[in-house]
């Protein structure tokens, strides 16, 4: 963190540092099904059309999942799939802008943390997946 804000946040499966340990802490529990943490989120480099995305992404309810044609549609521009995804490869605060709740229409799609971190993160969330979008986890 720098002048009170935060500029980055990466899943590691490292122990924090302490200075972030009480943040650690409550991403955490948000994690868990916590109320999100109050954090003042440096988004200053964003263009209109990822804070579009990202609002949109906000607004997946926990347990829930958009296809990145439904955030595309919900940031006003239909079609924009692709760039929805590219969008979210630059998120710099997976699980406080929850980009794992975007799916492909045929699988779970990419994350930029991992596919198995995206399943654990939605699995903990109780979003349930289709056999069919699991097998596509593993083989794409």
């Amino acid at each position: 963190m720098s002048e009170g804000t935060v500029k980055r946040i990466r899943l590691s499966r490292a122990s924090p540092d302490l200075e972030f340990s009480e943040m650690a802490a409550r991403i955490a529990e948000h994690i868990r099904g916590g109320p999100r943490p109050d954090l003042d989120l440096d988004l200053s480099w964003c263009t209109d059309f990822q804070m579009a995305v990202y609002r949109a992404v906000l607004n997946i309810p926990r347990g829930s999942t958009a296809t990145y044609s439904d955030v595309a549609k919900i940031a006003g521009r239909p079609g924009a799939a692709r760039a929805v995804g590219a969008a979210l490869r630059v998120n710099p605060f997976p699980i406080m802008i929850p980009c794992h709740r975007v799916v492909a229409s045929n699988g779970p799609g990419g994350y930029s943390q991992g596919i198995d971190i995206k399943l654990q993160l939605l699995a903990i969330e109780q979003h349930e997946m289709s056999r069919e979008q699991r097998s596509f986890a593993r083989i794409g």
